[in-house]
């Protein structure tokens, strides 16, 4: 009969507690998992739980997927430091789907993460970053919420921390357990500063989207819109960009690799904007390097130059379809006074101005986007509708000695309008 993970048994070396749970001291009370059976236990045990808390390490500087270095758990009183270099942990499915309520910590990259390695992301999340925002804080580190709310200061980990390294040295499991050690009682207390401020509800509605509209991979043929050069071309220039793009994001897909491995943005644009026809021509353009020729000779290259150069003019306005630089010059001074007033707005409200509007959720609003953030729900009350009535006239900002405000205006369909003469 295998053991239960639940006697806090002492695994590879590591002394663990028998009859205390973990402390907010150093220590290393975590069980290391590497195996799949004391794996198979934790996951069932974790689809019983209440709430989990999770974290992952991971690393993406040389592979096109982000590559899961180590899984972190944290339910009941156990700490889990899970090893996916030597199990599958695609069976976690079983808990993320579960009733638990998942508390992370900046979670939109884990969320990719664990869609790759598991199929799924939590059924139910609570982001303490993000909820923090809605209490004053501003993007808080974990360190700042823990230090802040347990009185616990953290040792600083190293960035350049190498987690996909075997064995991992005592600090970096110590790290690593650190990042969910903290969480409930994190998440205990924002919840009672939330109740307090009646918005929890929003907290937990603005997870729930991030979870739901967690950032889909790119597709190929619209790679191009995430280079900003290219977004300046026009015409051929962009039809061959956005068809280097499509190959640069297929090929690095296929080999696995980030795209700047395959071709860097500088050469794409430069590319697209000299238009080589021949391989030593290819070689000349700015910022290409002749390693990029690893894994091509460069025909491909100068094959989607020679198709992007002769496309139908259908296909060049389907390119440009998109494209609205009049509307966003019309429209900057507007979002950067819109911008300014929701500084205001967060500052006496005590939210963090980045999760109550940005420039880009501004200028979806003002342009009627179906899909904009500030036109449903907790925004839409705090100033979706507020833009609206400045928008159609009703209202007007001032300044004030405590800063800008929204006013009704008095007399909104007055004909009489005259631009205004100190």
């Amino acid at each position: 009969m295998r053991p239960k993970v639940t006697r806090r048994r002492k695994l590879i070396g590591y002394q663990v507690s028998d009859d205390k749970p973990p402390t907010t001291e150093s220590s290393t009370d975590y069980i290391w998992v590497r195996d799949s059976l004391t794996f198979e236990d934790v996951v069932n045990e974790a689809a019983n739980a209440s709430r989990i808390a999770l974290d992952t390490e991971f690393h993406r500087e040389k592979t096109y997927w982000p590559k899961l270095a180590l899984l972190q758990l944290q339910f009941g009183t156990n700490i889990y430091l899970v090893d996916p270099l030597e199990i599958n942990v695609a069976p976690l499915a079983k808990a993320l789907e579960s009733d638990a309520t998942f508390v992370m910590h900046a979670a939109a990259q884990d969320l990719e993460v664990l869609e790759r390695a598991c199929g799924t992301v939590p059924n139910d999340l609570f982001d303490t970053q993000i909820a923090a925002g809605f209490v004053g804080m501003t993007t808080p580190s974990l360190s700042s919420l823990v230090e802040r709310y347990t009185g616990v200061r953290l040792p600083k980990g190293d960035r350049l921390t190498d987690w996909l390294e075997r064995p991992l040295k005592s600090n970096q499991r110590e790290y690593a357990a650190n990042d969910v050690r903290y969480l409930f009682e994190v998440h205990d207390r924002l919840l009672a500063d939330l109740n307090q401020m009646n918005r929890e509800d929003w907290a937990i509605a603005e997870c729930q989207r991030m979870r739901e509209r967690m950032k889909p991979n790119v597709a190929p043929e619209l790679a191009w819109t995430r280079i900003k050069e290219a977004r300046h071309l026009r015409g051929k220039a962009r039809c061959v960009a956005a068809l280097i793009a499509e190959w640069r994001e297929n090929a690095a897909h296929s080999r696995d690799v980030p795209v700047r491995f395959v071709l860097s943005d500088l050469a794409l644009v430069g590319i697209a904007q000299r238009a080589p026809r021949s391989t030593s021509e290819l070689k000349s353009v700015r910022g290409f390097d002749g390693r990029y020729l690893k894994d091509t000779n460069g025909t491909e290259i100068i094959e989607l130059v020679e198709k992007g150069l002769t496309l139908p003019q259908d296909q060049l306005v389907t390119l440009d379809a998109d494209d609205s630089p009049q509307l966003d010059k019309n429209l900057r001074a507007a979002v950067t006074l819109v911008s300014a007033w929701i500084s205001q707005v967060a500052k006496d409200e005590s939210l963090d101005p980045a999760l109550l509007a940005t420039r880009s959720d501004i200028t979806d609003f003002l342009r009627d986007s179906p899909n904009s953030r500030l036109a449903t729900g907790w925004r839409s009350e705090i100033v979706g509708e507020p833009i609206k009535a400045l928008v159609e006239g009703r209202a007007a900002l001032a300044f004030e000695k405590t800063g800008l405000v929204l006013e009704r205006r008095r007399n909104p369909d007055s004909q009489n309008k005259a631009p205004f003469n100190p």
